[in-house]
């Protein structure tokens, strides 16, 4: 009974909507507009007007569009180490010579330190040499040769330990290496006996408790990789930590072996006695020991690396105990009052296009405002235009690349806000 009332107004309700649908087609084909109205719908008209304005063609006065691009400064590093500290937050202001990113400088200052010992000698060995020498002098000088001396072999057996320990390490690493290759190969072959005794299972010729113990030894070899690689980890921090002291051991051993050469002519000299010729030796040498020590405080202070120009730091590329080499970047600044805007003006128009021109720059940020620009860089080289440009029927077109400098709103406008630019727009500043 329910059904056949269902049925019922199933089919009245369609006649209704019916007679309604008759209805309003009725009434709409008296009221439609004519066909040219009814084909320029809101798409078309837009598709028509920009064809249109393309066809004025013109460059000048023509609008374009891009992005807002800033001039991006790499932050690098012309020293190795690990990073210390990172003063400085992404997105902050900075100011040029504002530190950035510390370095240890742990090695750097035992070099400073040598190399002061170095000149310290030297200017002694010299002022001895100038004032002549004693029997006493004679034998301080060989007591330091002896000290000195002793220091050096004290070094390079710490750097032969430092070495060795490194060494130790990495053959502990290759180890850990095959142990893992042979855990993984495990862990594969116990995870296809798994599912092949689970298939048997399925096929009635495998118990649950052989598959509880397929399960098992899955479990088993995986728990094995995962230690294995926690281990290597492990290693791996040993040896970078064992290599920075084999190299502060080596600048050890390299300062310590100067200082014994120098106590050795210093010993030389005074046996031989003062002469010209000593003399303008031991002069050289004492330059020879300033240049050094410049160059190793020069090295000390690029563990400190500061901003070379007011603007925004916009990211960071390293973290807090990251080892980084000579040359490494650590970070992008993003230079103060340098905002530009890359338009691609068709080849049609680029004639009409020249550098100096002024340009009228507008962003969605600052409605019915005017910002002024003027064409600093105008490609030599025609390209696709972009992708991310328009239509795909636009970027099949060939286009040419023009820089338009701003010149007003730099503390106002960012890089990355839309921008429509006019060029031969008003020279002066935002209206």
């Amino acid at each position: 009974m329910h059904r056949k009332t269902d049925l019922k107004n199933l089919l009245v309700g369609a006649r209704m909507r019916a007679a309604g649908h008759v209805q309003w087609r009725s009434r709409w084909r008296k009221a439609r507009p004519s066909p040219l109205a009814a084909w320029l719908t809101p798409v078309t008209a837009l598709l028509l007007g920009s064809t249109l304005l393309a066809g004025c063609g013109a460059a000048q006065g023509s609008t374009f569009s891009g992005i807002i691009e800033g001039t991006e400064i790499p932050i690098q590093t012309e020293v190795g180490g690990t990073v210390q500290s990172l003063p400085v937050a992404e997105g902050a202001s900075v100011k040029k010579g504002q530190l950035l990113v510390t370095l240890d400088d742990q090695s750097y200052q035992l070099q400073v330190q040598g190399a002061q010992a170095g000149v310290d000698a030297a200017l002694a060995a010299l002022r001895d040499a100038q004032a002549g020498s004693r029997a006493q002098e004679i034998a301080a000088a060989m007591a330091a040769v002896d000290q000195t001396r002793a220091l050096a072999d004290q070094s390079a057996a710490n750097s032969k330990a430092a070495g060795e320990q490194v060494n130790a390490l990495i053959a502990n690493q290759s180890q850990l290496m095959s142990n893992l290759k042979g855990a993984q190969d495990t862990l594969a072959y116990q995870q296809q006996q798994l599912a092949r005794v689970q298939a048997l299972q399925k096929a009635g010729a495998a118990t649950q408790q052989q598959v509880d113990a397929a399960q098992q030894a899955v479990n088993q070899a995986q728990t094995q990789v995962d230690n294995l690689q926690a281990q290597l980890q492990g290693i791996q921090a040993q040896i970078r930590q064992a290599q920075n002291a084999q190299a502060a051991a080596q600048s050890g051993y390299a300062s310590a072996l100067a200082n014994e050469r120098s106590a050795q002519a210093k010993l030389d000299l005074l046996k031989a006695g003062a002469t010209d010729q000593h003399l303008k030796q031991l002069i050289a040498m004492k330059d020879q020991a300033d240049a050094k020590l410049a160059e190793a405080r020069r090295q000390l202070e690029k563990t400190r690396v500061a901003s070379p120009e007011d603007g925004v730091f916009l990211r960071r590329d390293v973290e807090v105990g990251q080892v980084v080499k000579p040359g490494a970047t650590l970070g992008v600044l993003l230079k103060k009052d340098e905002l530009k805007v890359v338009i691609y003006v068709p080849e049609a128009d680029l004639g009409r296009v020249k550098l100096g021109q002024p340009a009228a720059i507008r962003v969605d940020a600052y409605p019915g405002e005017t910002f002024s620009g003027r064409v600093s860089v105008i490609a030599d080289r025609a390209e696709f235009t972009p992708k991310n440009v328009q239509t795909p029927d636009e970027r099949a077109k060939m286009v040419f690349a023009v820089t338009v400098e701003i010149t007003s709103g730099l503390d106002r406008l960012r890089a990355g806000m839309p921008a429509d630019v006019v060029l031969g727009g008003p020279a002066g500043g935002a209206s």
